[in-house]
């Protein structure tokens, strides 16, 4: 998820351009049905620990892809934003705020990573 943010040879300008783009979908369906704001904050913690757990596969657990540390970094993230969105499902309506947490998850990466902006992670990502 939102690998391209993370990608040193794409530009600044499309990271910004992407990242606007996320907040005004955000932004038109909190407007449409808002989410409640500790789901809210729920979504955001999502988006953390997907970067903590980016962070430790990279650093920790990229010598053994296949290994159960590996997948279990994988996996957690992806475990929570969907147990996340199965529990602010109301009378059967998930889409908009399964959208919308995925929309604040993806903001909160972008936020807590700026330094993904600069081009100077290069060395990391080639390792």
């Amino acid at each position: 998820m939102l690998e391209f943010w993370f990608n040193p040879k794409v530009s600044m300008l499309r990271k910004l351009m992407i990242f606007a783009v996320i907040a005004i979908a955000t932004g038109i369906l909190y407007w449409m049905d808002p989410l409640k704001p500790d789901a809210i904050l729920m979504f955001l913690g999502t988006g953390i620990i997907f970067l903590i757990c980016r962070y430790c596969k990279i650093h920790f657990a990229a010598k053994n892809p296949t290994g159960l540390l590996y997948r279990l970094l994988t996996w957690i993230p992806i475990a929570l934003l969907l147990a996340l969105i199965f529990m602010q499902m109301k009378e059967g309506e998930i889409l908009i705020p399964g959208a919308q947490g995925i929309g604040f998850m993806a903001l909160a990466i972008c936020l807590f990573s700026p330094l993904s902006l600069m081009n100077k992670n290069a060395v990391a990502d080639e390792k």
